[in-house]
């Protein structure tokens, strides 16, 4: 027998080879980092972040805080067609009427005839009504003007609210006010606010797909409720304010939080990522797959940082065991 053969048999050798195949599967663990299967990824417990939560109800909580209790001064506030005005002459209880704004602008009055409102405040109006009185009829007469039903200046609200529909703007009104005098978003609302100021007037909502050539605001009702008060504009008569329904992205693996989060409008995998707390020592993130949805099928998708993410995608960060 050989000295080789002799050393091929021996107890040593074995063990040599043994240790040898161990450091290949090893290193092959250092090159391909653990990614968690597409069939696992449903088992995972998720759970729900701050950043999750009910808008709905944060907003009951924080919202009457942002409410500027400002009173409008009836005499400022400036009429338009559609508005309802209760018209008082002291002393004159037979001159007592409430009129109706037409689309002209006008209204008829006693003795007078026909009279324009519109684009004048209350307390012009006031004095144009006395003046008209004046003298031909009464002595120093005093007139007061009371608005009945707010209906010239109004917007819109759809979406994720309790209450959806048309609501008047009885002078410089915020989104917050607007949005509580609907009973506030849904549990379903998501944080993004979409406000269409239509450059044309409209007696009518107008949907996202209509709105080609309207002015855009987009705003953060999350950051609004944290402090941000740059997003509680103020409304602009004719605007349409649509709340849509809430969506999420997921983030699992080796992340410091993961979890279920909100999803915003231009949220990439490095935002879904920071988002959840940034990455664990243990991260392999140059593997970082998405798991999305595609013709009823679940697949992973090799991503970059910077690639935007879709609703209900499930960024995945890998284990490297080196």
């Amino acid at each position: 027998m050989s000295k080789f053969n002799c050393i091929k048999h021996s107890p040593v050798f074995g063990i040599f080879v043994l240790a040898f195949f161990c450091f290949i599967f090893l290193l092959s663990c250092a090159r391909y980092p653990t990614i968690p299967e597409i069939e696992n990824v449903e088992k995972t417990e998720v759970k729900k972040t701050p950043e999750s939560e009910n808008i709905g109800e944060i907003f009951q909580e924080k919202a009457p805080a942002l409410i500027l209790h400002t009173e409008t001064d009836r005499e400022d506030y400036e009429i338009g067609p559609r508005d309802v005005l209760e018209i008082v002459i002291w002393d004159h209880d037979d001159l007592k009427r409430e009129v109706h704004v037409s689309r002209k602008g006008e209204f008829s009055f006693p003795l007078i005839g026909k009279v324009h409102a519109d684009g004048i405040t209350v307390a012009q109006l006031e004095k144009k009504v006395g003046d008209e009185l004046s003298g031909k009829y009464i002595i120093d007469p005093q007139v007061l003007i009371t608005v009945k039903e707010y209906k010239s200046k109004r917007v819109f609200i759809l979406g994720e609210v309790e209450t959806p529909g048309e609501y008047p703007l009885t002078g410089e009104t915020t989104l917050v006010e607007i949005l509580s005098l609907a009973g506030g978003p849904t549990e379903d609302a998501g944080s993004e606010v979409i406000v269409i100021r239509p450059k044309n007037h409209r007696e009518n909502p107008v949907s996202l797909e209509e709105a080609r050539e309207d002015e855009i605001i987009d705003l953060n009702l999350r950051k609004l409720l944290e402090g941000d008060t740059s997003q509680n504009v103020f409304l602009d008569p004719n605007d349409t304010i649509y709340i849509p329904h809430a969506e999420y992205f997921y983030v699992f693996g080796e992340v410091k939080k993961p979890g279920q989060y909100s999803m915003e409008k231009g949220t990439t995998v490095l935002k879904a990522i920071t988002t959840a707390g940034g990455v664990s020592e243990k991260a392999a993130i140059n593997k970082t797959r998405i798991v999305r949805e595609q013709e009823g099928a679940k697949i992973q998708i090799p991503v970059k940082m910077t690639d935007p993410l879709e609703p209900e995608d499930i960024v995945m960060v890998p284990e490297s065991f080196f």
